[in-house]
């Protein structure tokens, strides 16, 4: 008896030892079973040898039990990811028979993403993650036949080798919106319109509901309601808004979510609704948002377009005809002062105040919009008695563009008056010692005929109209020190017109500032011939002879030191004879 129980214990290590694994022999299996009989055996997973693993789990219908499920940590629930779904995940994969690891997401820091059900993975991998719900983490075992068969995969999976992975289901069909991942934003149902989305100072109308990751709701608008997004005020995580700017357009609804640092961070919020450090989901609605400019940066020109045209424009830019519907209401009590009234306008001809001219920049054709300035860009301390307005006071103009031409539509005839009229605004605003507005109408004359060349006679209008504009910019870049700026404006100008006694002029005073008295000379000579009786040609030159005059002396006091110092030593004087000495 002792030596049959003595061979019985030696077959079951054979046995044992054979599998490679922590293995129970299967009823039925045995090690003189041939091999076609153990691969046609529908008992769990079968490995070399002839033997089953005890797996956990359950095997995942419609796979022949070549890939069996364990549920690690529980997902959000509802619908999971279906074929042709982009899915993100993080794994970590090891080999069942030494537990070695060959691959893990999680060291290249990088979650791998893939597209379901068409053979991009193995097959147990497609099979295993259909059965995921969001942020579920699941153990799958893998037969070799649903891995990498009799090939493996590389050094680290031999042939017919048995894998488990370790998954846990991120997102599909999700954008990252964050480059950290914090934010991800999955497209719904509705597409929306357009191409445009809202930008972060804008007001979204927006339904919107929040839940935890165990589905509970935290918070739900009723209906669509106005946020002022980036505000104080503003119900939604900035996680979301980034969302909303990012991706949406009018008329989307989308799925974002949100990782603490993003939502409500670690203590929580919504009156202790969220709890520290939670993950949060917002189903959102945008169906459209009044864009917001400030056209000045400091709110004194503001433009409100109320709600999104689907539309390229055109934009009612400077010297653009338009149609328009006006109606003005001081901002203080909201009493309308003019309109509402229908006007055709050149935009920047001066119909209108400046800054709601500057406003109508904004605003494209068919575009409704309210345009808000204080008094400093409408009417001012002294108010006007045609509209009435009283002195210092803001103002609010409700617009509608019904018909807009251009710029670029308009004749170049028409283009050289808007210039010309541009130019002499510019030159009032100078005068009156303010250089960065008239910059700013020269900059807007030149913009008008930068790339117009003209024929006959328009063609030395618009090259005459150029020089002169370059000009003008070298005088205010004068009065404000800046030189170089100064002489470049001066340099086009004679390129346009060589003969253009007022570029001599100016770019021979920045040689004289750069004390380039070679080249201020030669350019006040230039400007002689052009002007032979310039005054101011002449005491130029006075000072510019007067500082060479300075110049050369400085030199000969300095080449006169040099000298003094180079030049020989004196001889020095015969020694003295010893007294009483010879000789």
């Amino acid at each position: 008896r002792m030596r049959l129980l003595s061979l019985l214990l030696l077959s079951l290590t054979i046995g044992l030892s054979s599998c490679h694994q922590t293995l129970y022999i299967s009823p039925g299996l045995t090690q003189r079973t041939p091999q076609a009989a153990v691969q046609a055996a529908p008992l769990s997973l079968r490995l070399r040898g002839g033997c089953e693993a005890k797996f956990s789990g359950e095997p995942i219908e419609g796979t022949d039990g070549a890939v069996y499920k364990e549920i690690l940590a529980p997902g959000a629930g509802g619908e999971g990811p279906v074929s042709g779904d982009d899915v993100s995940v993080h794994y970590t994969g090891t080999l069942l028979s030494d537990g070695s690891k060959f691959d893990s997401s999680h060291d290249r820091n990088a979650p791998f993403t893939f597209k379901l059900g068409k053979g991009k993975v193995i097959k147990g991998w497609d099979a295993g993650v259909a059965t995921m719900t969001r942020g579920e983490k699941a153990k799958f075992t893998i037969r070799s036949d649903f891995a990498y068969g009799p090939q493996g995969s590389g050094d680290k999976i031999p042939p017919n080798s048995t894998l488990v992975f370790e998954v846990e289901l991120l997102r599909w069909n999700e954008k990252e919106v964050t480059l950290d991942g914090g934010v991800t934003l999955k497209p719904l149902d509705k597409k929306g319109t357009g191409w445009r989305h809202p930008d972060k100072s804008d007001e979204v109308f927006v339904q919107y509901t929040g839940k935890l990751a165990s589905g509970e709701v935290v918070a739900e608008s009723e209906g669509f309601e106005l946020v002022k997004l980036s505000s104080e005020g503003s119900p939604l995580p900035t996680g979301v808004e980034k969302a909303i700017c990012k991706e949406m357009k009018k008329g989307s609804n989308a799925l974002i979510t949100c990782t603490p640092e993003y939502a409500f961070g670690d203590d929580g919020g919504l009156g202790g609704k969220v709890p520290p450090k939670a993950t949060v989901l917002y189903e959102v609605e945008l169906k459209d948002w009044n864009a917001i400019y400030d056209v000045d940066k400091t709110g004194g020109i503001l433009v409100k377009c109320l709600g999104q045209l689907d539309t390229y424009g055109p934009l009612c830019d400077d010297a653009s005809q338009v149609k328009l519907t006006m109606e003005g209401r001081l901002a203080s009590s909201g009493e309308t002062f003019v309109g509402p009234i229908d006007m055709d306008i050149t935009v920047g001809d001066g119909a209108l105040p400046e800054g709601l001219e500057r406003g109508l920049e904004k605003i494209k054709k068919g575009q409704h919009a309210l345009v808000t300035l204080t008094s400093q860009n409408a009417y001012g301390a002294q108010g006007s008695s045609d509209p009435p307005v009283p002195p210092n006071s803001d103002v609010v103009f409700e617009i509608t563009a019904t018909e807009v031409v251009p710029t670029y539509q308009l004749q170049l005839s028409d283009k050289l008056v808007a210039a010309e009229r541009r130019k002499d605004q510019g030159n009032v605003f100078f005068k009156a010692g303010d250089t960065s507005q008239a910059l700013g109408k020269y900059d807007k004359a030149f913009k008008l005929i930068q790339y117009e060349q003209g024929e006959g006679e328009e063609a030395d209008k618009v090259k005459a109209l150029k020089s002169v504009v370059h000009v003008n910019k070298a005088a205010c870049y004068d009065k404000e020190g800046r030189v170089e700026d100064s002489m470049s404006e001066c340099n086009k100008a004679l390129d346009l017109k060589p003969n253009n006694a007022k570029a001599l002029f100016r770019r021979g005073k920045g040689y004289l500032a750069l004390n380039q008295l070679d080249e201020a000379m030669s350019d006040m000579k230039e400007l002689l011939k052009v002007e032979p009786n310039s005054a101011a040609a002449a005491t130029q030159m006075a000072l510019i002879k007067s500082k060479q005059k300075q110049q050369d002396t400085k030199d000969k006091a300095v080449f006169a030191k040099m000298f003094k110092k180079t030049a020989a030593p004196a001889k020095p004087p015969p020694p003295e004879k010893p007294e009483g000495g010879g000789g």
